[in-house]
């Protein structure tokens, strides 16, 4: 009975969606036109190098690697695998769904249960500092500042997550060679965008039927449910406070595109405590001690900067959207059809 319930509260759902799509088109289609620049001009060059050194960095043992020097003391002081640290440290380098795609990789490949990848990617998700750089322009010394200051709360509390936790399977050997491991990295690597920037898009058009049924809704809630909001909302005189919080919650789009990296393997209701709760700290450190230059300068540099920004990323873009298309069009045409 329950399940009829949920399968008729989906199909009812997904028609609704589609009848707005159709009666509202015009605000849908400015809203997809809108999603898709951002994916080719921010998303895929800041994210899509990563997204192939996160399926590298896994399937040629290279976190394994980089843990060694540190494994003693993580078992000495918190009993776990120092490995687990530096997915940590990691996710908030690459980006909000590198993270994912680390750590189901690590799950795929018989490192962590399905339990540990769970937990961990309530902490593994940051904004990353390519995402940063792209949304609020190319000042290396304020982007910096402000991703430390967001990525210091999910290190912190990922530390005490990780405390007596171990990875499944220390003796686990890799026998393919660098060009095969390289390959398989790329194909992953351009199939976790194409579920990003498909997921951004469809949720564009969502986002498009909200916007003309309620063209005044509150800004806030707007980055709520899509990040790259916060910058518009910036200009508009927005607290910086809120926007760190924003970014650092990454919105609902965000985690549907988690979602589909980990097939769904996300505990929604973990995950969402988790990222509230970090998102009020780093508002409350961001409000009452952030550097008093980072105050007075983002709202002006994110006004001036952002458009020659995105553009000047046209050509880098154009060439890893062309890449990503051929590989997927080889892996998912020439070899299944």
């Amino acid at each position: 009975m329950q399940r009829k319930f949920i399968y008729s509260t989906q199909v009812i759902l997904i028609l609704l969606f589609l009848a707005g799509a159709v009666y509202f088109y015009q605000s849908v289609s400015v809203a997809i036109l809108e999603a898709g620049k951002r994916c080719i001009l921010i998303l895929i060059p800041s994210l899509y190098i990563f997204s192939i050194l996160a399926s590298f960095s896994v399937k040629a043992n290279l976190l394994i690697f980089l843990a060694k020097p540190f494994e003693k003391i993580f078992q000495k002081l918190l009993h776990t695998d120092a490995i687990l640290f530096i997915i940590i440290l990691f996710s908030q380098i690459g980006g909000y769904p590198v993270g994912a795609q680390i750590l189901h990789s690590m799950y795929q490949d018989g490192y962590l249960s399905k339990q540990q990848e769970q937990n961990l990617l309530c902490v593994c998700m940051g904004c990353g500092f390519g995402f940063l750089l792209g949304t609020i322009g190319g000042d290396v010394k304020l982007a910096l500042c402000l991703w430390g200051m967001l990525s210091l709360p999910n290190i912190i509390i990922g530390i005490f997550m990780i405390r007596n936790m171990k990875i499944i399977n220390h003796n686990k050997t890799n026998i393919k060679s660098f060009t095969q491991i390289f390959t398989e990295s790329v194909e992953n690597g351009a199939l976790a965008m194409f579920k990003i920037t498909a997921m951004i898009l469809a949720f564009a058009g969502f986002m498009g039927i909200i916007k003309a049924i309620l063209p005044n809704l509150n800004p806030v809630i707007n980055s709520m449910l899509e990040v790259s909001c916060v910058t518009e909302y910036l200009q508009q005189g927005g607290s910086l406070a809120s926007v760190a919080g924003l970014l650092s919650f990454g919105g609902i789009c965000v985690h549907l595109q988690i979602s589909a990296i980990t097939e769904s393997n996300l505990n929604f209701k973990k995950f969402l405590f988790y990222r509230i709760f970090i998102a009020g700290i780093i508002y409350i450190i961001c409000k009452f001690s952030m550097p008093k230059l980072i105050l007075e300068n983002i709202p002006v540099f994110l006004v001036i900067t952002q458009t020659p920004v995105m553009q000047s990323s046209n050509f880098i873009a154009s060439c890893c959207l062309l890449m990503m298309s051929i590989i997927l069009i080889k892996k998912y045409y020439f070899f299944h059809k």
